[in-house]
């Protein structure tokens, strides 16, 4: 873009983009290694800038921002900083002089982030031209800019999915270049550039900060505590601009306050697109319930977070539907004006959003209304997945403390929704203060049951019932002590408790060599790190299918046994090596007599095998899915994979694998393709040798469609005239659970009552009425099934695949557990289902559920476990690790993988 078109004057010393990236921006997309030559060069020669690094991609590649603003500024950013800081938590000010005099003399303070999905590319370039344009200008415009403001630039948030991206695309453009938008050239191949190197949305990350991109770019964000925030995307090719505001849902814990400014800046933000007669829109399909994008978590600390969404053209040029072209150079354009447009939005109201962001800590620190609230978990069992809870919170800034001695927590309620008068809260108990600076965050990310409004919920119905789809952009619940399997309340108030830092709790740890041989506790989640690598060193692991006692300690199912008898001599320090650096408690026995429960010779420890996984990838898997399965097991754990192309997993020789799993997939359709006949009887082949086949979500579905012949699980749908023999068989699995026995009724010496029933199940007439009515009534309620909301899961804790995944509740073992979609997985004995849904009246636990899809989800299977010949197929109705932080539902998988092969699956005996 030429200086003529900008309207503005620059510094002839200055270097400009073309002069080191090689082409003006616009040309082409610009690629990494070209963007940190150019913006270091900038850095070097503008006395306005500076380029920071902030943390470095899975690949190995540093993300940079610049900071950009007068020499003056430069030389007191510290300062800055600091008196910022003092507005982001007032606690920290003098008084009201102070307050006053920082008001007078901060700088605005913006953080412009640009292509957070790598095959979103146009911001990048116009971030590369931005940062020229406020280094280099030297019109009134630009000099005001960098006087009144502090600019952060993050240029590019994803690096390893654009080179990704751009390197798809090189090898999918001709010498012709096409302007249809459908060509493989504007769209890549199956993984794209959208995700990370782990496939991973990073605009869906903030709340969870499971990876290096996010936890740099949130620690950075949250050090210097910006008033405005930019996250410039794209969207469809055939598509214009939308920029802010959103429309319904709004989380309601975004402040009014920010959501005015909003609406300024994008009054401002069209101005600047009137006079270029561009077209643009707003809230359309852009809304903002989900609180885990980049502008929405940043609005949650008090920041105007704005959006952009750009129509894509791929670094080329598209045809749209009215015929005109639409250029590369013109999607950078437009994103370059609307960054100017924000930033002198910001400049022209510096002073009242300054004093809007003091008055909204103001309130975050002080006690009205809810700042007596409190967030109050117990100390769990599984203390490294409770670890793993804290530093998050610590991610996000949050204040909390550890109890120091016991004390009862007044008017509360817990996951569940139960509420008492009073709880006894024991020593080391979590407490999160509500009135703390990021107080909108944490009740973002903590409060169990946020609500949409009444208005939303009456134009979301009628836009169902109209079959105009849902309104409805992204998953509805999100809970944190939900996912982590953690037992919470929030309180009204405490009593007596006093707080300090968590400490550094170090595990048990074995000094001598046992006589018979070592148990870890299973109730730690750093356990299945530990068996891999035991299983690595070639050790002979077993699991524990029943809890005992050895030693005065007891050990709940799950927890390993390694026995010396059949591991090598240098048993000790294989075991030592395994545990070393994990939170798991390593004890040593000198007996196989147990003081309660199975003695440790028996045949309740199981040996696990080895296992040899392969992760089914590329079209039609969906891509987050499969990021989700691949970074647990190799980045989390540890254990060595195989991703394979399911396109192919017909010809492939299968026997290498104990364990293939399918994740979630686009188009059940499409796997059915993939899975002609030849291919489905070579994969039940394999699975009756020994194999473990684990499929997730619609690939589960796809297992269990009655046409494919492999389970003898089920679709809801494909069952309607059977529902009443599926509800005897989930009364007789209850009976089965919650044994209760009447002496009187064995010996025949009870009279029975005259209004007794004949003891048998009882029916709701679910499978009555003609199949075609069922059929009409079923398709109607799937169309109000759920976009990823909580539900309650019972366990059945006796089963190996539910080691280590909840404490009891109320004396029944529950789980919250994410659901999405319209299939509904049925089972019936012999499968069997570790993990089932609860009653309708019992399900919802946070998110949008219809009552139409509590009635066709009650009670329904969410995990299932089938023996089939020496092997077996376990199905998930739902992805377990879903987004990488559902760390409860991630120990059912786990198990899955890790001891299904050995504990549910007949492997063969050596010779």
């Amino acid at each position: 873009m030429s200086a003529g078109q900008l309207g503005s004057t620059h510094d002839s010393q200055t270097p400009t983009p073309e002069s080191v990236i090689g082409h003006a921006i616009g040309d082409g997309a610009v690629r990494y290694d070209a963007a940190v030559r150019y913006l270091s060069a900038l850095a070097e020669a503008s006395p306005y800038v500076t380029m920071s690094p902030y943390a470095k991609t899975h690949e190995g590649r540093a993300l940079y921002f610049l900071t950009i603003t007068s020499k003056a500024n430069h030389a007191r950013l510290d300062q800055i900083k600091a008196d910022n800081a003092k507005l982001a938590d007032p606690r920290k000010m003098r008084d009201g002089a102070e307050a006053e005099h920082i008001k007078s003399t901060l700088p605005g303070i913006a953080w412009l982030a640009y292509s957070i999905h790598g095959d979103e590319l146009s911001g990048t370039d116009a971030a590369v031209q931005l940062a020229y344009q406020l280094a280099a200008g030297t019109d009134p415009a630009t000099l005001r800019l960098r006087n009144e403001l502090v600019i952060h630039i993050d240029p590019l948030m994803n690096p390893d999915g654009r080179e990704r991206y751009l390197s798809q695309l090189q090898a999918l453009t001709g010498k012709v270049s096409n302007l249809d938008y459908q060509a493989m050239q504007h769209s890549g191949l199956w993984s794209a550039g959208r995700g990370n190197h782990y496939l991973f949305d990073l605009n869906r990350d903030w709340l969870m900060q499971v990876h290096p991109e996010t936890r740099g770019r949130a620690a950075k964000i949250l050090e210097w505590n910006p008033h405005l925030v930019v996250d410039a995307h794209e969207m469809g090719s055939l598509d214009t601009y939308l920029f802010d505001p959103p429309r319904e849902p709004i989380n309601e814990n975004l402040s009014e306050r920010t959501m005015s400014w909003r609406r300024r800046f994008s009054a401002d933000q069209a101005k600047a697109f009137d006079q270029h007669a561009w077209s643009y829109y707003t809230r359309e399909w852009y809304e903002e319930w989900y609180p885990g994008y980049t502008n929405a978590w940043t609005g949650l600390l008090g920041a105007i977070g704005i959006l952009y969404e750009q129509a894509a053209v791929n670094a080329a040029s598209v045809k749209q539907a009215a015929g005109n072209i639409l250029t590369y150079r013109d999607a950078v354009h437009r994103q370059f004006v609307s960054s100017l447009a924000n930033l002198e939005s910001l400049r022209v109201n510096r002073g009242a959003i300054l004093s809007d962001y003091l008055d909204e800590h103001e309130w975050a620190v002080s006690a009205d209304r809810s700042g007596s609230e409190v967030l109050v978990i117990p100390p769990p069992a599984d203390r490294s997945r409770f670890a793993r809870f804290l530093e998050l919170l610590s991610r996000h800034d949050i204040e909390f403390g550890l109890s120091q001695n016991a004390f009862t927590a007044e008017n509360t309620v817990d996951v569940w929704g139960d509420r008492s008068d009073t709880r006894w809260m024991p020593i080391g108990s979590l407490i999160v203060p509500a009135a703390q600076p990021r107080r909108r965050l944490v009740h973002a990310l903590l409060d169990f049951d946020p609500r949409m409004t009444d208005t939303f919920l009456h134009d979301e119905r009628k836009d169902l019932e109209n079959r105009r789809g849902t309104r409805v952009y992204d998953s509805t619940a999100w809970n944190l002590c939900m996912a982590y399997g953690l037992e919470a309340f929030w309180a009204r108030n405490i009593s007596d408790a006093v707080t300090a830092p968590p400490r550094d709790m170090r595990p048990a740890r074995t000094d001598k060599v046992p006589g018979y041989g070592y148990l870890i506790d299973g109730a730690d989640s750093d356990i299945y790190r530990a068996v891999v690598r035991l299983l690595d060193a070639d050790c002979k692991v077993r699991v524990a299918t029943e809890p005992f006692s050895v030693g005065g300690h007891r050990y709940e199912r799950g927890s390993v046994l390694i026995r010396k008898n059949e591991n090598a001599e240098d048993l000790a320090d294989l075991v030592r090596r395994a545990v070393n650096g994990l939170d798991v408690d390593l004890r040593g026995t000198d007996t196989a007599l147990s003081e309660d429960g199975p003695d440790l010779g028996g045949r309740r420890f199981g040996l696990l095998a080895r296992p040899r996984i392969a992760i089914a990838s590329q079209f039609p898997i969906a891509t987050t899915s499969f990021g989700a399965v691949w970074h647990l097991l190799d980045e989390r754990i540890g254990l060595r994979v195989s991703p394979i192309n399911v396109q192919r997993i017909g010809r492939m020789d299968l026997r290498k694998y104990n364990v293939i799993v399918l994740p979630n997939t686009w188009s059940s359709g499409a796997l059915a393709a993939i899975f002609n006949k030849k291919a489905t009887a070579r994969i039940k082949s394999w699975i009756e040798a020994g194999g473990t086949l684990i499929a997730l979500g619609s690939s589960a579905a796809f297992v269990a469609s009655k046409d494919r012949g492999l389970s003898s699980v089920r679709l809801r749908r494909d069952v309607l005239g059977e529902l009443d023999v599926y509800e005897e068989a989930l009364e007789r699995e209850r009976s089965a659970r919650n044994i209760k026995v009447d002496p009187d009724e064995v010996w025949g010496t009870k009279v029975p009552d005259a209004d007794d029933d004949d003891g048998g199940a009882k029916s709701n007439g679910a499978g009555t009425g003609d199949t075609k009515s069922l059929e009409r009534k079923d398709a109607f309620q799937r169309m109000f099934s759920p976009s990823g909301a909580i539900v309650t899961a019972i366990l059945d804790a006796e089963h190996w695949l539910c080691a280590g995944a909840s404490p009891s509740a109320n004396g029944e073992s529950k789980l919250p557990v994410m659901v999405t979609g319209s299939n509904v997985l049925m089972s019936k004995y012999p499968v069997r289902t570790p993990v089932r849904l609860a009653d309708a009246d019992d399900l919802r636990l946070s998110g949008l559920l219809w009552p139409e899809a509590r009635e066709r989800m009650a009670n329904s299977a969410y995990a299932t476990v089938e023996r089939v010949g020496n092997g077996q197929i376990i199905l998930f109705a739902s992805d377990p690790f879903f987004r990488g932080y559902f760390e409860a539902t991630g120990r059912l998988f786990l198990n899955a993988m890790l001891h299904g092969p050995g504990l549910g699956a007949r492997q063969s005996v050596p010779w």
